[in-house]
């Protein structure tokens, strides 16, 4: 029987009208249940349909990974064929190289490994100068030419019909300098090799300066440094070869990070300029120690062996035998200790405190000591005075300094002393030491970030010990840097950074309140590069007036 038969015989004996309620009260729950079950068909296909998405996003997935498995395989393959037939092709690996710019290092070539570099760098300094001797000065001079720069005889310093003039001003090329430098094998080994134009600082005795003898326009280059470094890590490096040795921080400062147009008097007549021996150096955040063995100051472009004479040619007594060779000192030591409390030390790395620039606070000790050869012609007159650190006798120089710095100004302060000793004897001259000092104190205060305001003060000091007076005679003795003598000099310029740091104008004045006794330092270094002038016994003053274009790269 069907089900829904009991349902319709019970309608069927019922009244009409509850027969008809009964049939709206079925026909709703049937209307009820067919909505529910019409929405969970909704619901089914709703399921069914997220059910269908997932199924596809994970075939993609799928299909994808299996795709990017394929891809590297081929693509790890293909690499392995280009390394193979790389590492046939030598000429190929060694042909690829990286080349650029570095701010602060110049021109770079360098492999890829970065176990091969070349560093180019350049600098050029052009300049005009004008001289401007006192009226005494000029009236000694052309009164007495042999009290000129030679202060020897009349008859072999005679510039001429002319005489000495009160102004003397032109151009200079004051240095030009190309500087290769980088390392080979790995980082640790290091070379440096400077090569620079050499100035003609003797164009009154040869007139014509480089242009003279048919050759026009030719000038001549010379080697500045030639080293090799090895840096041992922990601070720790070994140098060997010809470079500045670590004596004064404003002659260990390139001359393109100085403050004026041109290093200080002081430094002329005391710094021991370029050398060749072996430096061991250590540095941390807060201490830098320096020690080198070498030739003696200003040595450089020389040669091992200076050949001692002892017996050939005996010498006049108590001199002693004499070295006839290239006159370098028999030894020599020098060292350098600093201490920095605070700061950045490539920010000392001027003369100069840029806007910008951390505080910082720099106390350095400095001191070379070195025994001279012995030359009969490293002495000047019947006293035995020496003429230079490679005359016949023992010299010790050392210095003090302190540098400050802030943004935008900076202060540098030294104080160097020399004593000579250990002179040979004469009838007149029981070997007395001689004492020379000198100190300087500079700064600069930008006054924009291109423009920066600076002066100089110097002081310069020979103390008279009978035997080195310069006799009243203008006409004999020498422009020696061990006679009697002292001086001040004031300076006043600025620099103008018209392209950062790679163009400069720097122009200052110069004033020498004294006369100045002598045209070469200590250590050989000459005046002549900073544009003042020797002066007669009995002289003035003079101004020096300079402006100097910079160009680095």
């Amino acid at each position: 029987m069907h089900p829904a038969l009991p349902i319709l015989t019970a309608i069927l004996a019922a009244p009409i009208d509850d027969r008809i309620s009964q049939m709206e009260r079925e026909l709703e729950i049937l209307r009820q249940q067919n909505e529910s079950l019409s929405a969970g068909l909704d619901e089914m296909r709703r399921i069914n349909k997220s059910l269908q998405s997932s199924v596809d996003q994970l075939q993609v997935q799928q299909n994808d990974k299996w795709l990017s498995q394929e891809r590297a395989a081929e693509i790890q393959k293909t690499v392995e064929g280009v390394l193979k037939d790389a590492e046939t092709r030598t000429s190929l690996k060694e042909a690829t190289t990286l080349t650029g710019y570095h701010p602060d290092r110049g021109f770079f070539i360098a492999t890829p490994d970065g176990n091969f570099k070349l560093n180019l760098g350049g600098q050029l300094q052009l300049r005009y100068a004008a001289n401007f001797y006192s009226d005494r000065d000029v009236n000694i001079l052309n009164a007495n030419p042999g009290a000129g720069a030679v202060r020897g005889t009349a008859a072999s310093c005679t510039p001429g019909a002319g005489g000495y003039k009160k102004t003397a001003y032109g151009f200079e090329v004051r240095r030009m300098k190309l500087d290769f430098f980088g390392h080979v094998v790995d980082p640790s080994w290091q070379y440096r090799v400077v090569l620079i134009y050499v100035q003609n600082q003797n164009a009154i005795s040869t007139p014509g300066g480089n242009n003279n003898s048919g050759s026009a326009g030719s000038s001549t280059m010379g080697m500045e440094e030639a080293m090799v470094i090895k840096d041992l890590g922990e601070g720790m490096k070994l140098s060997i070869g010809q470079f500045k040795s670590p004596f004064l921080r404003e002659e260990i400062t390139s001359s393109r990070r100085q403050l004026a147009v041109e290093r200080s008097l002081v430094d002329q007549m005391f710094s021991t300029k370029f050398t060749q021996g072996v430096q061991f150096g250590w540095r941390d955040e807060q201490v830098v120690l320096e020690a080198m063995v070498n030739d003696g100051g200003s040595n450089a472009n020389t040669g091992a062996v200076s050949g001692f004479n002892n017996g050939t040619n005996v010498p006049v007594a108590p001199v002693g035998n004499q070295n006839n060779g290239v006159g370098a000192a028999q030894w020599a030591v020098t060292a350098h200790a600093g201490w920095m409390p605070f700061g950045d030390w490539k920010e000392f790395n001027d003369l100069n405190s840029y806007v910008g620039n951390k505080d910082g606070l720099l106390l350095e000790a400095w001191v070379n000591w070195q025994r001279g050869g012995e030359q009969s012609s490293s002495f000047t007159g019947a006293n035995n005075i020496p003429l230079n650190g490679n005359s016949d006798g023992e010299f010790l120089t050392w210095s003090l300094d302190v540098a400050w710095n802030t943004s935008g100004a900076n202060i540098f302060a030294y104080w160097v002393m020399n004593t000579a000793y250990s002179l040979p004897v004469s009838n007149t001259n029981d070997g007395p030491s001689i004492n020379s000092y000198g100190a300087v104190v500079q700064g600069g205060w930008f006054l924009t970030d291109a423009v920066e305001l600076y002066g100089r003060w110097e002081w310069l000091n020979t103390e008279n010990v009978g035997a080195n007076v310069l006799p009243n005679s203008a006409t004999t003795g020498s422009a020696n840097v061990f006679n009697a003598g002292r001086t001040n000099i004031y300076t006043l310029g600025f620099n103008w950074f018209l392209g950062g740091k790679y163009v400069k104008l720097t122009t200052d004045m110069s004033w020498c309140s004294d006369p100045l006794w002598f045209t070469n330092g200590i250590y050989g270094a000459g005046i002549a590069g900073t544009d003042f002038r020797v002066e007669p016994v009995g002289g003035g003053d003079q101004i020096v007036f300079r402006s100097q274009l910079q160009l680095v790269f």
